[in-house]
């Protein structure tokens, strides 16, 4: 049993699992009409875009913290949740602070 169970797992598709992931997620949930591109590779960062309005968002491992990559110093917290209203806020789409889950 404990074969065939290997085999079938072998066939499901690896989930991804890093900050960029879960803030990708959190954006899926929070504020669905903002396009968002995950990162290619551990380097990359999410780009999201919401009426014309274009940025990147990286996780910055030394701080522990989401961050804009266009802008020096652009912190935006370490929680996904929250760094998706940020997100959502900053380019206007609704699902910012204070949307309900």
């Amino acid at each position: 049993m404990t074969e065939l169970m290997g085999e079938l797992m072998a066939e499901l598709p690896r989930v991804r699992r890093g900050p960029l992931d879960s803030l990708y997620a959190a954006l899926r949930r929070r504020a669905p009409q903002i396009a968002a591109t995950r990162p290619d590779g551990e380097d990359a960062g999410l780009r999201v875009t919401y009426r014309g309005q274009t940025a990147t968002v990286v996780w910055d491992g030394e701080l522990e913290s989401y961050a804009w990559e266009s802008e020096a110093g652009g912190q935006i917290g370490s929680d996904a949740e929250k760094a998706a209203e940020v997100v959502a806020w900053t380019l206007g789409a609704s699902g910012g602070p204070g949307a309900p889950y």
